[in-house]
């Protein structure tokens, strides 16, 4: 589980705000299942958010659907399907996703949901995919 939360300092140690009570029966779920395997034990991950990706003139959004488009005009896919298909292929960089409980399914996170960081693996992965279609990454946005 990743989340984004607003953490402060308190007497005893660190307290965290988590954004949702969606997230906080998930955390509670977590601490049951460590508690009953691992003595109450579990790995916490601490760093620092990257900002959200980038949006408007010359930024990575336009870039990822310039990338995006050159592949459709090329492949002949529609632009839902070759998104799609760019985040499968970017979980193996780090692009972000969830498990879907009933299927077991992977779902990549949408695009309005990564940060800069996230939304660079995605690019990475656009510019391999253009460049394994003969298409030039350097496309005008």
């Amino acid at each position: 589980m990743k989340i984004i939360a607003y953490t402060e300092p308190t007497e005893n140690g660190l307290l965290i705000h988590y954004p949702t009570k969606e997230i906080r029966s998930e955390i509670l779920h977590l601490y049951q299942t460590s508690k009953e395997k691992y003595n109450g034990y579990f790995k916490i991950d601490i760093e620092k958010p990257y900002p959200a990706r980038t949006t408007g003139e010359g930024s990575q959004n336009n870039k990822f659907y310039a990338l995006v488009t050159e592949l459709c005009k090329v492949t002949g896919n529609d632009i839902e399907d070759v998104k799609d298909a760019l985040k499968e292929k970017a979980i193996k960089r780090g692009y972000p996703y969830r498990v879907n409980k009933l299927t077991g399914r992977i779902r990549p996170y949408s695009t309005t949901e990564v940060n800069t960081l996230e939304m660079g693996y995605l690019i990475e992965e656009a510019i391999q995919e253009c460049c394994e279609n003969g298409i030039n990454p350097d496309v005008k946005e």
